[in-house]
């Protein structure tokens, strides 16, 4: 596995700045169903704010990449016949090539396992065959990641949000990331989901790094501007939310805050283990998730 977090304290390391961006974008004719250039998708996220991008084209290593200011990162979205999608980025593009010959999903996850290579389940309450079933996250399969917000189900059958699968890892002690992605496929899907990054540089390198090292949040709308763990006092702030919420093992709230910040005792909370996750709600729909704290 690819991924070193310190589950204790995933944002322990200050130092650098919060950079914005997303690993899961689709371009055409790089994807059927992209209906946009990669020129033209780059400079969508450049007037978005963004930092860095990856053009994760379906089963196809996009290399006509254009100048820009953005750090972009090779990937790909992986599929198979029977449903599954899995979004892959590495800097080894050879990797990525690889991973475009294999068929099986299992046997790729397990290649990927012992390869240089990011590896998230993307939209796993899209509903469709097999994305993501409890009894397929069962089956133990070493993965990095898990899609927690997927901006194009939004107006796809399903559901966008899928927090209540990444709990359901979290409580099995499967220590796995949480993402949000626009998952874009035209102009308008840009921008509606993304997450934040704390790194050294804005180099993909380093982007990869915090990354890894599960120092991000993400977002739908909502800004975090720190978030801090000292003892048993975490810290969250930020710029617009309305209310923030401690969420337990399990999906189980035992905390929330109406404002822009909260202080989380975990000690008064009494809890003997496990985890605690911070939800924020901002304007509207809008929503922000920090990665998992484990007390364990």
């Amino acid at each position: 596995m690819s991924i070193n977090v310190d589950w204790h304290n995933p944002y322990k390391n200050r130092r650098g700045a919060w950079y914005k961006g997303n690993l899961h974008t689709h371009t055409s004719p790089g994807s059927p169903c992209g209906s946009v250039p990669p020129e033209q998708v780059v400079a969508l996220y450049e007037k978005a704010g963004c930092d860095f991008l990856a053009i994760s084209d379906h089963m196809f290593v996009e290399r006509r990449l254009p100048k820009t200011r953005l750090a972009l990162i090779p990937g790909i979205e992986w599929n198979s016949e029977q449903g599954e999608h899995t979004g892959v980025v590495s800097l080894n593009r050879s990797v990525l090539e690889r991973a475009t010959r294999q068929r099986d999903h299992a046997r790729l996850l397990r290649s990927l396992a012992r390869a240089d290579a990011l590896v998230i389940l993307n939209h796993p309450n899209w509903q469709e065959t097999s994305h993501y079933r409890r009894e397929q996250l069962d089956r133990k399969w070493p993965f990095d990641g898990i899609e927690i917000y997927n901006a194009v189900i939004e107006r796809l059958a399903g559901a966008a949000l899928a927090t209540d699968k990444w709990d359901y890892l979290l409580a099995r002690n499967r220590r796995v990331l949480g993402f949000a992605s626009d998952d874009s496929h035209v102009e308008t899907d840009v921008g509606q989901g993304w997450f934040c990054v704390r790194a050294a540089a804005l180099t993909a390198a380093a982007i990869l790094r915090g990354v890894r090292q599960g120092n991000f949040y993400c977002s739908s709308g909502v800004v975090f501007t720190d978030i801090r763990r000292q003892g048993d006092l975490i810290a969250v702030e930020t710029e617009n939310a309305e209310e923030i919420q401690a969420i337990v093992t399990g999906g189980r709230r035992v905390a929330r805050v109406n404002g822009k910040s909260m202080c989380f005792d975990v000690s008064q909370a009494r809890l003997s283990g496990g985890y605690v996750r911070f939800t924020a709600f901002g304007r509207g729909s809008t929503m922000g998730w920090t990665q998992p704290f484990f007390l364990g």
